[in-house]
């Protein structure tokens, strides 16, 4: 399927001194080296997009060849193209020192600040861009990808029948259930017809069956059995979590990101306050005892937000309440939003509305590019002590410069990228297991503007959370102690349950061409990842020994090159006094849905 945006051109109305500037309207610069479609989706470049290319045009080679992390061929430092746009309708005139005034067919002076005949406005200047193009004409905007006055969408072309009319309002396609895309008023598309999935033939969800041993939407637990919560039964028969009274975890958390001031980057433990670690008191939140936040990032490279993207719709199913944001704060009023591109600020409403499109070749973005990775993560095997074969068995937190990644999900991946990091990202913070909790959970989202053209290669960006949980193995113990440290954000490999994946495009491959949300899906609008992939909100889970002081950390990076962004939303970091078991692969870390 090819996604046309439509290019803008100012030649109709223009005399010969405009006649180089809009002889390329597509765009392509000599320095791009765009070339043939990755896969079989292609789309044509907005004259605004000066490498001329947009996801799905890019050859590997062209990744390949910005693999120092330099942004896009031809790019200056501030990875901006070094190349003039097409469809830049002005030229500068040798014998000039000023903006060179255009000519139009009415005779008047375009760029003058005087609105002349033949002029539709003249704001004084030859930019395009600001509401009165370089040709005085008034920019045609349905179909620029940029959600403006007037609009009720705008999806970056001007075709009916694809949710965003041809005059840029909300339409309504035809609903049809199992092709795997989510349509109103479907509450779920898994592409196909079956029943009993999770997602039924009418496209609802299917009920979930409490006691069955998964956890199912709506259950916040299910331990397959019929015993109604006690000292060692975490789950009430209702599919609720029971909270022990031995449990140190709090039992409701204070909220302190309602205040947060979204303008203001200077205070970078609001990155902690927006994931509800509010860092009080011990029986209202989580308590931290040391913090480091990536000195090097880039305040544009990372945003507190109360929304993202402009997709709402019915997500409880309850017909008496007002539609939900699909990318909303999971608790308190805010989330982490990471990249290793560019966000843009928060509008007037703490909501991040990107251009249609925007997180492809972004190019660097300021960020650190050390191949060395931070303290405390690792990538490399840890277990086996330290020897690996054994993932989540025989962590090797007593062996000498230990700490490995124990799910033995990281080290392959990042050998396969040559460990080529660019414009990482990290935060890091300790704190201490309370008492009988035995683990933590947290809530993310995984947006990639790699996928679909890059799954398979060295192009995968990479995304994990890791702990470090430094409590000696006791093997006498009952049940037996074996302390976990390692990545916490692994899949369980569907071809061998005892195994991981780390979180890349590739490992979420089967997902998004299931029931995550891609290409053309109306959930994508306003992330700029529109003809790529989001996944819906995923929950980690990661199991510690109770009373250790823990390190938790978060780290995404741009692996092999800098121009394909990807992002991560995080929030709702809870104590959970159940855990997991980090040996049962399919216990810990997530389990796409």
């Amino acid at each position: 399927m090819t996604y046309a945006l439509t290019a803008r051109s100012g030649c109709s109305l223009v005399c010969v001194v405009w006649l180089v500037g809009c002889g390329d309207a597509g765009g392509d610069s000599a320095s791009d080296g765009g070339s043939a479609a990755n896969g079989s989706e292609t789309e044509t470049a907005t004259a605004s997009e000066p490498t001329g290319t947009t996801p799905g045009s890019e050859s590997e080679s062209d990744s390949d060849s910005d693999s120092e992390g330099d942004g896009p061929t031809g790019s200056g430092t501030d990875g901006s193209a070094g190349t003039v746009s097409a469809g830049s309708d002005s030229m500068s005139d040798p014998g000039s020192t000023g903006a060179t005034m255009g000519v139009t067919d009415g005779g008047g002076e375009c760029g003058n600040g005087v609105q002349e005949p033949g002029e539709q406005c003249d704001d004084g200047n030859l930019d395009d861009g600001d509401g009165c193009e370089s040709s005085c004409l008034l920019p045609h905007t349905c179909g620029d990808g940029k959600h403006e006055v007037g609009e009720a969408c705008d999806d970056g072309n001007t075709a009916d029948g694809d949710s965003c009319s041809a005059d840029c309002q909300v339409e309504t396609p035809p609903q049809v259930c199992g092709n795997g895309s989510i349509e109103k008023p479907e509450l779920c598309d898994d592409g196909n017809r079956s029943g009993g999935d999770g997602c039924e033939p009418d496209c609802t969800f299917t009920p979930p069956d409490c006691g069955n041993g998964e956890i199912e939407p709506g259950e916040a637990c299910d331990d397959g059995n019929q015993v109604d919560g006690g000292e060692f039964d975490y789950c009430k028969n209702d599919c609720t979590k029971h909270h022990p009274a031995a449990c140190g975890a709090p039992v409701s958390y204070a909220v302190c990101d309602d205040a947060i001031d979204l303008a203001d980057k200077t205070d970078p433990r609001d990155a902690l306050r927006a994931i509800g670690v509010c860092d009080l008191q011990a029986d209202d939140s989580v308590v931290v005892t040391a913090f480091e936040f990536d000195p090097a990032a880039q305040p544009n490279t990372w945003q507190v937000a109360r929304g993202f993207g402009n997709y709402a719709a019915d997500l409880d199913g309850d017909p008496n309440t007002p539609p939900q944001r699909l990318y909303a704060p999971r608790e308190g009023h805010t989330f982490l939003m990471l990249s290793t591109g560019t966000i843009a600020a928060p509008d007037a409403d703490g909501v991040v509305v990107e251009a249609t499109n925007s997180q492809v070749k972004q190019g660097a973005n300021g960020n650190s590019g050390d191949d060395a990775l931070p303290s405390p993560f690792k990538a490399v095997d840890g277990s086996n002590d330290g020897a690996g074969g054994t993932p989540f068995v025989g962590c090797d937190n007593g062996v000498p410069g230990g700490d490995g990644d124990c799910s033995d999900t990281l080290q392959a991946q990042w050998e396969k990228t040559n460990g080529k990091v660019n414009d990482r990202i990290y935060f890091t913070f300790k704190t201490v297991v309370p008492a009988a909790t035995y683990g933590f959970t947290f809530d993310f989202v995984f947006c990639s503007s790699e996928w679909p053209g890059y799954v398979g290669t060295v192009f995968n960006d990479m995304f994990f959370a890791y702990q470090v949980d430094p409590t000696p193995d006791d093997p006498n113990a009952n049940p037996p102690v074996d302390a976990y440290s390692g990545n916490v954000a692994f899949i369980p490999d569907p071809n061998d349950p005892t195994q991981g994946l780390p979180l890349t495009i590739t490992a979420l491959d089967s997902y998004f061409d299931g029931p995550g949300y891609t290409k053309a899906e109306p959930q994508l609008w306003g992330t700029g990842f529109e003809g790529h992939a989001c996944s819906d909100w995923f929950t980690a889970r990661g199991g510690v020994q109770p009373g250790a002081e823990i390190t938790v950390g978060f780290f995404l990076a741009d692996m092999s090159d800098a121009n394909w962004a990807t992002v991560a939303l995080l929030d709702a970091f809870r104590w959970d006094c159940e855990g997991c078991v980090p040996s049962e692969a399919d216990d810990c870390g997530i389990k796409p849905q």
